[in-house]
């Protein structure tokens, strides 16, 4: 039975608990519920079921921004469900047809010289009173990117305690779906971390986290796809390209490399497919298959730019993967 009196402020904090017990972290989320439920008051919607109109009002608000579009329209999604399920059952769902497709960023692919004087402008950032350690940080958190395949927000968010330079492996806990993984690094990149860590300990001794703001802050979402920008820019001040490099790039670029390497070797690159699934995080092998058909295509001239990377995925026992 439909309840007829609702605090719509109430309601969303009720909402985040909800999603908060069943693992979410949802801070993006919450973000956008906020944004929802301060446009729902102003427009004096408090103790009202949000209507059609409001919740349509809302989202086009961003019309012009599709992403946060995008997200806006999940958030109203995902509130009105929940607001069934609590009994109000008028409560409106935007339909699925009213979404808008975001579009696939198309990857740039690096050369070996633009990886190289990449991270040699990497290397030589100046130090900043105001940020203690970004000098350190700025060059290894963007070859961990390179080197794993990394997530930008895994990278960033990566705790201390779940690196084991002794052993060699990196858990990467509750990243995109809740799904969790180990991933081993190979011993010249652990040997690259290591010597971070001595350096960074120095001016964090207890920190949190692995790429550090301050002791117990990790740096916030824009962090590495600005300081990218800014480095390109640095190395390739002229640089004309219809397709924009970007720090998430590096991921692709790792995902292109491996599978060539492997097709390179004779391999059975669809069987290599799962291993590259679960090093990557893929929660579904389509995921990972989105890389596949540029295996043909492209192999004769990545192969050239994709020398540097020599063996990036280490030999793993079947003991250790279990």
């Amino acid at each position: 039975m439909q309840k007829r009196l609702i605090d719509i402020p109430i309601m969303a904090e009720e909402f985040l608990l909800y999603k908060i017990s069943m693992g979410y972290k949802y801070k993006t989320g919450e973000f956008y519920l906020k944004s929802l439920i301060k446009f729902l008051v102003e427009n004096n919607q408090k103790y009202s079921v949000p209507k059609k109109d409001f919740l349509i009002a809302w989202c086009q608000e961003v019309k012009f921004f599709k992403g946060s579009m995008y997200n806006r329209i999940g958030i109203a999604r995902e509130f009105s469900k929940f607001l069934i399920l609590k009994g109000y059952d008028n409560a409106y769902i935007i339909p699925r047809k009213y979404g808008i497709k975001l579009e696939k960023h198309l990857p740039y692919f690096f050369t070996r010289e633009e990886i190289t004087d990449f991270f040699h402008s990497c290397d030589h950032i100046k130090r900043r009173k105001e940020n203690p350690g970004r000098e350190l940080v700025i060059p290894i958190i963007f070859r961990l990117l390179y080197c794993c395949g990394l997530r930008c927000k895994e990278t960033r968010t990566l705790l201390c305690d779940h690196v084991n330079l002794e052993k060699r492996y990196i858990d990467i806990l509750q990243s995109k779906n809740l799904k969790s993984r180990r991933i081993f690094i190979n011993e010249e990149l652990a040997n690259v971390l290591r010597n971070y860590e001595i350096k960074i300990s120095i001016i964090f001794p207890k920190r949190t986290y692995f790429f550090p703001k301050n002791e117990r802050m990790h740096y916030g979402p824009s962090f590495l796809s600005a300081n990218f920008n800014r480095l390109w820019k640095i190395t390739y001040p002229n640089f004309d390209s219809a397709i924009k490099p970007r720090a998430y790039d590096f991921r692709h670029h790792f995902a292109y490399y491996n599978l060539n390497r492997w097709s390179a070797e004779n391999k059975d690159v669809q069987q290599m497919l799962i291993y590259l699934m679960r090093y990557m995080g893929h929660a579904h092998i389509k995921s990972t298959l989105y890389y596949f058909h540029f295996v043909p295509d492209f192999f004769s001239t990545f192969t050239e730019k994709s020398e540097l990377l020599e063996s990036i995925l280490p030999e793993v026992s079947y003991e250790t993967e279990n």
